[in-house]
């Protein structure tokens, strides 16, 4: 055990400690991870069934919607996902709900307790404490959201009974590679032999076919071979009626809402994998009473004003679809965005599909953010597109409040960018 551990009764103290405990913010691999956790015993943690989720985009949506599903059906159910939009305590939920300060410093304390010399990150360790608090709790499932790729990421040290790629997109590059092989590679790192493995991404990557081989896995769902879902119809109010198919069980006229499809098929088919008994009036009232947040959430609708943390290429294709098509967004006559990135995303190519549908830029600074894109050089980036209509702005909040002065109603303003942009817009409500 450690020597001389931190202790302190603050939760913000117990963060700004972790933030300093590692030279760098990412380091992946599992050998410090592991390490500490077979010191803390803390790799098994309790549940009848746990379930581990990958995937460029989609992740949190995917898991959210089954942890809805799990508690509706009267389960027990443990979270940790991230980052978090307003607060540390968000990353670990139990039965939907975030746990109290002490919770997470009492775990925070039994972690730091095995370190003996040991660095990790802050993702590492805090990545370790949620393990701690599930094991505490009896839990039927547990929903793990990998933080970054998968083979290396610190969530993969577990033994998971299912695993799940959400999707596959250029995202993360420096971390994982330039093509969407190599990433989908990475991602299928979390497969462990005799599981299940949900695929979302109907792309049929080999990369993801040889883990599965090379991890033995006892069978793999792969979205458009195992299952099936396609939009089958439109009802008055332009919301997308659809259906789900898995040979053996079809769901037809299922709701939307502003969630991709992909990602409820995908939670349907690991539901269904855990043994679960569904009904489609049960999946559409679930659907009808789903949201989360900082994607697609509507702020306002008269004027309309929107937020999601689109921060890549795949994420803002999906987000301009569903501007363009439904209703009240394709119904607005031009759009205004307030904007911030952080400068490691593909910020050229994630601008260059939104622009033309763009008819004001607000770009907002995000100070507080080391990984964050200066306003200048996404300005530039913006000119270099022929965009000139741009006003940029100290912080994220004061481009908000910029862009929201005199917006008129048939328009519709935009906050996109990241999840610490979102953050800091809903903060200013």
């Amino acid at each position: 055990m450690t020597t001389n551990p931190f202790q302190s009764q603050s939760l913000n103290d117990w963060l700004f400690y972790l933030e300093q405990q590692h030279p760098t913010e990412i380091e992946l691999g599992l050998e410090r991870i592991n390490q500490v956790a077979e010191r803390a015993k803390v790799k098994d943690l309790g549940a009848k069934k746990t379930v581990l989720v990958a995937g460029t985009n989609g992740k949190g949506t995917t898991i959210r919607f089954i942890e809805h599903a799990l508690i509706s059906m009267g389960y027990s159910v443990g979270v940790f996902s991230s980052p978090h939009i307003h607060k540390y305590n968000e990353r670990v939920r139990i039965n939907g709900e975030m746990l109290s300060d002490d919770a997470h410093i009492e775990a925070f304390d039994y972690i730091e307790q095995y370190k003996a010399g040991t660095s990790l990150t802050y993702f590492e360790f805090s990545t370790l404490a949620s393990y701690r608090i599930f094991q505490t709790q009896q839990l039927d499932f547990v929903l793990i959201e990998v933080g970054l790729g998968g083979r290396l990421d610190s969530t993969n040290i577990v033994e998971q009974d299912i695993s799940v790629i959400t999707s596959i997109g250029l995202d993360h590059t420096d971390w994982l590679g330039d093509t969407k092989e190599q990433i989908a590679f990475e991602k299928a790192g979390i497969f462990k032999p005799n599981t299940t493995s949900v695929i979302g991404e109907p792309i049929r990557y080999n990369s993801i076919q040889q883990q599965a081989e090379q991890h033995q896995v006892a069978q793999v769902l792969w979205a458009g071979r195992d299952y099936h879902y396609e939009v089958c119809g439109q009802v008055a109010s332009a919301e997308p009626i659809w259906q789900y198919d898995n040979g053996v069980i079809k769901f037809e006229s299922l709701k939307s809402n502003y969630v991709p499809t992909q990602n409820i098929a995908t939670a349907i088919t690991v539901l269904l994998e855990m043994g679960l008994s569904l009904e489609q009036a049960q999946l559409n009232e679930l659907i009808a009473n789903f949201s989360l947040p900082g994607r697609m959430q509507l702020l306002s609708e008269k004027p309309i004003r929107l937020v999601d943390v689109a921060h890549n290429p795949h994420a803002v294709e999906y987000l301009i679809k569903v501007l363009r098509t439904r209703t009240p967004f394709n119904q607005c006559n031009k759009i205004i965005a307030v904007v911030a990135m952080m400068r490691d995303k593909d910020i050229t190519q994630t601008l260059q599909l939104i622009a033309p549908y763009v008819s004001e830029w607000h770009l907002g600074a995000l100070p507080k953010n080391q990984r964050a894109a200066s306003t200048e050089s996404i300005k530039a980036i913006l000119e270099g597109m022929g965009e000139y209509n741009i006003t940029t702005y100290p912080d994220i909040k004061m481009a908000w409040a910029g862009a929201e002065q005199n917006q008129p109603d048939e328009t519709l303003l935009l906050g996109f960018g990241s999840f610490y942009t979102v953050a800091d817009i809903l903060d200013s409500q």
